[in-house]
Protein backbone atom coordinates (compact mmCIF):
# COMPACT_ATOMS: atom_id res chain seq x y z
CA UNK A 1 0.00 0.00 0.00
CA UNK A 2 1.79 2.91 -1.07
CA UNK A 3 1.36 6.63 -0.81
CA UNK A 4 0.72 7.29 -4.65
CA UNK A 5 -0.21 5.53 -7.82
CA UNK A 6 2.47 5.80 -10.56
CA UNK A 7 1.72 5.02 -13.94
CA UNK A 8 4.08 2.77 -15.71
CA UNK A 9 4.42 0.09 -18.42
CA UNK A 10 0.69 -1.05 -18.88
CA UNK A 11 0.38 -3.54 -21.36
CA UNK A 12 -3.23 -4.94 -21.46
CA UNK A 13 -6.24 -3.66 -19.52
CA UNK A 14 3.46 -22.71 4.28
CA UNK A 15 0.62 -24.19 5.23
CA UNK A 16 -0.65 -27.50 4.56
CA UNK A 17 -3.79 -29.92 4.56
CA UNK A 18 -6.19 -26.84 3.03
CA UNK A 19 -9.58 -28.23 2.25
CA UNK A 20 -10.09 -27.95 -1.13
CA UNK A 21 -12.75 -24.23 -1.73
CA UNK A 22 -15.72 -24.18 -2.46
CA UNK A 23 -15.68 -21.63 -5.34
CA UNK A 24 -14.15 -23.04 -8.83
CA UNK A 25 -10.50 -22.57 -8.76
CA UNK A 26 -9.84 -19.19 -10.97
CA UNK A 27 -8.83 -19.87 -14.74
CA UNK A 28 -4.90 -18.57 -14.37
CA UNK A 29 -4.10 -20.82 -11.31
CA UNK A 30 -5.96 -24.12 -13.41
CA UNK A 31 -4.15 -23.39 -16.00
CA UNK A 32 -0.93 -23.69 -14.52
CA UNK A 33 -1.95 -26.81 -12.13
CA UNK A 34 -1.91 -25.02 -8.86
CA UNK A 35 -2.72 -26.19 -5.87
CA UNK A 36 -4.58 -24.46 -2.92
CA UNK A 37 -2.05 -23.42 -0.16
CA UNK A 38 -4.34 -21.31 1.76
CA UNK A 39 -7.83 -20.74 2.36
CA UNK A 40 -9.67 -17.96 4.69
CA UNK A 41 -13.68 -18.37 4.40
CA UNK A 42 -14.14 -16.46 7.78
CA UNK A 43 -16.81 -19.11 8.82
CA UNK A 44 -15.43 -18.88 12.38
CA UNK A 45 -14.19 -16.68 15.06
CA UNK A 46 -11.33 -14.21 13.54
CA UNK A 47 -7.97 -15.52 14.48
CA UNK A 48 -5.56 -12.59 15.64
CA UNK A 49 -2.95 -11.53 17.20
CA UNK A 50 -1.04 -8.34 17.87
CA UNK A 51 2.73 -8.21 19.20
CA UNK A 52 2.65 -11.87 19.84
CA UNK A 53 1.92 -14.60 17.81
CA UNK A 54 1.39 -18.11 18.80
CA UNK A 55 0.20 -19.95 15.69
CA UNK A 56 -3.01 -17.25 14.72
CA UNK A 57 -3.27 -16.67 11.29
CA UNK A 58 -3.86 -12.96 11.55
CA UNK A 59 -1.24 -10.21 12.80
CA UNK A 60 -3.55 -7.03 13.27
CA UNK A 61 -0.44 -4.27 12.81
CA UNK A 62 2.41 -3.64 10.29
CA UNK A 63 5.69 -6.00 11.07
CA UNK A 64 7.93 -2.52 11.82
CA UNK A 65 7.82 0.39 14.34
CA UNK A 66 7.62 -1.73 17.49
CA UNK A 67 4.34 -1.13 19.52
CA UNK A 68 4.09 2.56 18.81
CA UNK A 69 1.07 3.71 17.04
CA UNK A 70 3.00 4.28 13.77
CA UNK A 71 3.01 0.13 13.81
CA UNK A 72 -0.56 0.41 13.61
CA UNK A 73 -0.74 2.40 10.35
CA UNK A 74 -1.22 5.85 12.32
CA UNK A 75 0.50 9.07 10.37
CA UNK A 76 2.16 6.79 7.63
CA UNK A 77 1.61 8.32 4.61
CA UNK A 78 -0.13 10.95 6.60
CA UNK A 79 -2.89 8.43 7.39
CA UNK A 80 -5.05 9.64 10.49
CA UNK A 81 -6.61 5.83 11.40
CA UNK A 82 -5.40 3.86 14.02
CA UNK A 83 -5.41 0.18 13.26
CA UNK A 84 -6.63 -1.30 16.22
CA UNK A 85 -8.19 -5.00 17.64
CA UNK A 86 -10.13 -5.68 20.90
CA UNK A 87 -7.52 -6.11 22.85
CA UNK A 88 -5.14 -2.88 22.03
CA UNK A 89 -4.37 -0.67 24.98
CA UNK A 90 -6.89 -2.33 26.62
CA UNK A 91 -9.81 0.04 24.83
CA UNK A 92 -11.60 -3.18 23.81
CA UNK A 93 -12.14 -1.68 20.31
CA UNK A 94 -13.02 -4.26 17.41
CA UNK A 95 -13.51 -3.10 13.92
CA UNK A 96 -13.67 -6.89 12.84
CA UNK A 97 -16.93 -8.85 12.95
CA UNK A 98 -18.07 -12.00 10.97
CA UNK A 99 -21.83 -13.22 9.70
CA UNK A 100 -22.46 -15.28 7.42
CA UNK A 101 -19.16 -16.29 6.18
CA UNK A 102 -18.33 -12.22 5.59
CA UNK A 103 -15.81 -10.27 7.22
CA UNK A 104 -16.46 -6.80 7.97
CA UNK A 105 -14.09 -4.17 8.84
CA UNK A 106 -15.36 -0.99 10.27
CA UNK A 107 -13.81 2.52 10.06
CA UNK A 108 -15.76 4.44 12.63
CA UNK A 109 -14.87 7.77 14.50
CA UNK A 110 -12.19 7.77 17.14
CA UNK A 111 -13.55 8.53 20.26
CA UNK A 112 -11.65 10.62 23.13
CA UNK A 113 -10.75 7.66 25.09
CA UNK A 114 -9.01 6.28 21.83
CA UNK A 115 -7.41 9.91 21.38
CA UNK A 116 -5.67 10.13 24.57
CA UNK A 117 -4.46 6.09 25.19
CA UNK A 118 -3.23 6.15 21.36
CA UNK A 119 -1.61 9.74 22.15
CA UNK A 120 -0.30 7.98 25.74
CA UNK A 121 1.44 5.00 24.07
CA UNK A 122 4.46 6.92 22.43
CA UNK A 123 7.42 7.54 23.87
CA UNK A 124 8.04 10.75 25.02
CA UNK A 125 11.39 11.06 22.32
CA UNK A 126 8.85 10.20 19.17
CA UNK A 127 8.17 13.26 16.80
CA UNK A 128 5.43 14.21 15.32
CA UNK A 129 2.77 12.43 17.86
CA UNK A 130 -0.42 11.82 15.48
CA UNK A 131 -4.06 12.45 17.00
CA UNK A 132 -6.33 9.54 15.07
CA UNK A 133 -9.35 11.19 14.00
CA UNK A 134 -11.08 7.21 13.30
CA UNK A 135 -10.53 3.42 14.19
CA UNK A 136 -10.23 0.83 11.52
CA UNK A 137 -9.00 -2.22 10.95
CA UNK A 138 -5.81 -4.60 9.03
CA UNK A 139 -5.00 -8.16 9.04
CA UNK A 140 -1.70 -9.48 7.96
CA UNK A 141 -0.42 -13.16 7.77
CA UNK A 142 3.20 -12.00 8.20
CA UNK A 143 3.55 -14.68 11.11
CA UNK A 144 1.56 -17.71 9.44
CA UNK A 145 2.09 -17.72 5.84
CA UNK A 146 4.14 -16.64 3.32
CA UNK A 147 4.43 -17.52 -0.72
CA UNK A 148 7.22 -17.47 -3.84
CA UNK A 149 5.26 -16.86 -6.81
CA UNK A 150 1.71 -18.57 -7.29
CA UNK A 151 -2.09 -16.96 -7.80
CA UNK A 152 -3.23 -14.95 -4.69
CA UNK A 153 -7.17 -13.47 -4.83
CA UNK A 154 -9.93 -11.84 -2.29
CA UNK A 155 -13.42 -11.15 -2.66
CA UNK A 156 -14.59 -8.11 -1.32
CA UNK A 157 -16.62 -5.24 -1.57
CA UNK A 158 -15.61 -1.78 -0.72
CA UNK A 159 -17.30 1.36 0.13
CA UNK A 160 -18.24 4.41 -1.70
CA UNK A 161 -17.12 6.73 1.32
CA UNK A 162 -14.79 9.80 0.47
CA UNK A 163 -11.61 9.52 2.35
CA UNK A 164 -11.57 5.74 2.63
CA UNK A 165 -8.64 3.72 1.23
CA UNK A 166 -9.35 0.05 1.25
CA UNK A 167 -6.76 -2.38 -0.49
CA UNK A 168 -5.58 -6.01 -0.89
CA UNK A 169 -1.99 -6.30 -1.18
CA UNK A 170 1.25 -8.77 -0.89
CA UNK A 171 4.51 -7.99 1.17
CA UNK A 172 7.98 -9.38 1.68
CA UNK A 173 9.54 -9.61 4.90
CA UNK A 174 13.25 -9.94 3.40
CA UNK A 175 14.13 -6.54 4.08
CA UNK A 176 13.32 -4.93 0.68
CA UNK A 177 10.65 -3.36 -1.10
CA UNK A 178 9.29 -5.75 -2.92
CA UNK A 179 5.60 -5.38 -2.84
CA UNK A 180 2.59 -6.43 -5.10
CA UNK A 181 -0.53 -4.28 -4.62
CA UNK A 182 -3.48 -6.06 -5.82
CA UNK A 183 -6.46 -3.73 -5.82
CA UNK A 184 -6.21 0.25 -3.74
CA UNK A 185 -9.13 2.49 -4.40
CA UNK A 186 -9.41 5.69 -3.02
CA UNK A 187 -13.32 6.10 -1.57
CA UNK A 188 -13.71 9.35 -3.79
CA UNK A 189 -13.39 7.30 -6.98
CA UNK A 190 -14.56 3.66 -6.36
CA UNK A 191 -14.54 3.12 -10.12
CA UNK A 192 -10.66 3.25 -10.35
CA UNK A 193 -8.64 0.27 -9.09
CA UNK A 194 -5.05 1.04 -8.17
CA UNK A 195 -2.90 -1.60 -9.34
CA UNK A 196 0.99 -2.24 -9.39
CA UNK A 197 4.09 -3.43 -7.59
CA UNK A 198 7.33 -2.02 -6.36
CA UNK A 199 11.12 -3.46 -5.99
CA UNK A 200 14.65 -2.26 -5.17
CA UNK A 201 17.88 -2.63 -6.85
CA UNK A 202 20.88 -0.62 -5.73
CA UNK A 203 19.81 0.79 -3.23
CA UNK A 204 16.93 2.42 -4.96
CA UNK A 205 12.87 1.84 -5.16
CA UNK A 206 11.15 1.32 -8.15
CA UNK A 207 7.60 1.19 -9.11
CA UNK A 208 5.53 -0.08 -11.70
CA UNK A 209 1.09 -0.08 -12.08
CA UNK A 210 -1.42 1.35 -13.60
CA UNK A 211 -5.03 2.38 -12.80
CA UNK A 212 -8.19 0.53 -14.50
CA UNK A 213 -11.68 2.64 -14.60
CA UNK A 214 -15.20 1.74 -15.06
CA UNK A 215 -16.93 -0.09 -12.94
CA UNK A 216 -18.55 1.32 -9.80
CA UNK A 217 -16.52 -1.44 -7.13
CA UNK A 218 -18.84 -0.57 -4.32
CA UNK A 219 -21.96 -1.57 -5.88
CA UNK A 220 -21.71 -5.74 -5.47
CA UNK A 221 -18.54 -8.06 -4.16
CA UNK A 222 -15.57 -8.47 -6.75
CA UNK A 223 -12.79 -11.02 -7.01
CA UNK A 224 -9.20 -9.30 -7.47
CA UNK A 225 -6.10 -11.44 -7.97
CA UNK A 226 -2.76 -11.30 -9.22
CA UNK A 227 -0.56 -14.19 -10.56
CA UNK A 228 2.52 -14.54 -9.82
CA UNK A 229 5.40 -16.24 -11.14
CA UNK A 230 9.29 -15.73 -11.93
CA UNK A 231 8.50 -13.88 -15.16
CA UNK A 232 5.41 -12.37 -15.15
CA UNK A 233 2.77 -10.32 -12.87
CA UNK A 234 -0.83 -10.67 -14.25
CA UNK A 235 -3.58 -8.79 -12.47
CA UNK A 236 -6.75 -10.07 -12.52
CA UNK A 237 -10.59 -8.92 -11.74
CA UNK A 238 -13.46 -11.35 -11.80
CA UNK A 239 -11.22 -14.06 -13.25
CA UNK A 240 -10.33 -11.71 -16.12
CA UNK A 241 -6.93 -10.12 -16.58
CA UNK A 242 -6.84 -6.59 -16.75
CA UNK A 243 -3.18 -5.85 -16.58
CA UNK A 244 0.21 -7.85 -17.44
CA UNK A 245 4.13 -6.95 -16.67
CA UNK A 246 7.10 -8.67 -16.97
CA UNK A 247 8.37 -9.40 -13.73
CA UNK A 248 11.19 -6.98 -12.67
CA UNK A 249 12.70 -8.60 -9.69
CA UNK A 250 10.38 -9.97 -7.36
CA UNK A 251 11.66 -13.22 -5.87
CA UNK A 252 11.22 -12.90 -2.04
CA UNK A 253 8.49 -14.75 -0.38
CA UNK A 254 5.52 -12.34 0.70
CA UNK A 255 2.26 -12.58 2.96
CA UNK A 256 -0.79 -11.14 2.03
CA UNK A 257 -2.15 -7.97 3.46
CA UNK A 258 -6.07 -7.08 3.28
CA UNK A 259 -7.61 -3.71 5.81
CA UNK A 260 -8.62 0.16 4.90
CA UNK A 261 -7.04 3.38 5.98
CA UNK A 262 -8.21 6.97 6.17
CA UNK A 263 -7.29 9.71 4.59
CA UNK A 264 -3.67 10.12 4.19
CA UNK A 265 -1.60 12.57 1.65
CA UNK A 266 -2.68 10.44 -1.80
CA UNK A 267 -5.94 11.04 -0.86
CA UNK A 268 -5.48 15.13 0.27
CA UNK A 269 -3.93 14.99 -3.21
CA UNK A 270 -7.25 13.92 -4.66
CA UNK A 271 -9.06 16.39 -3.11
CA UNK A 272 -10.26 13.65 -0.49
CA UNK A 273 -11.20 13.94 3.23
CA UNK A 274 -13.10 11.92 5.34
CA UNK A 275 -15.55 13.87 7.61
CA UNK A 276 -14.99 13.77 11.04
CA UNK A 277 -18.19 11.66 11.64
CA UNK A 278 -17.50 9.32 8.68
CA UNK A 279 -17.91 5.94 9.23
CA UNK A 280 -17.23 2.87 6.30
CA UNK A 281 -17.28 -0.41 6.00
CA UNK A 282 -14.96 -3.33 3.69
CA UNK A 283 -16.40 -6.68 3.19
CA UNK A 284 -14.30 -9.55 2.85
CA UNK A 285 -15.83 -12.59 1.63
CA UNK A 286 -12.67 -14.91 1.17
CA UNK A 287 -8.81 -14.68 0.80
CA UNK A 288 -6.77 -17.69 -1.23
CA UNK A 289 -3.58 -18.63 -2.25
CA UNK A 290 -2.47 -21.24 -4.79
CA UNK A 291 0.84 -22.48 -4.95
CA UNK A 292 2.76 -23.23 -8.30
CA UNK A 293 4.02 -26.83 -8.66
CA UNK A 294 7.61 -27.41 -8.38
Amino acid sequence: MRGKCLILLLTSVCLTGVAPAADPVPLAAAALHMQLTFDESFHGPLSWCSEVCNGQRWRTKFFHSGDTPLSRGLGMSGADVILVDPGYLGLGTNPFSIADGTLTIEVRPASQRVKDAVHAAYPPWWHPQYVPRFTAGHLSSEKSFLQRYGYFEAKIKIPDVPGTWPAFWLFSRAGSADEIDVMEVLGGRPTQQHIGHNWGTGGEKHSAGTMVDGLDLSKAFHVFGVLWTKDTIAYYRDDVEIAHFSNPGLHAPMYILAGIGMDGTWNEEQGFRAPDDARADMAIQWIRAYGIPD
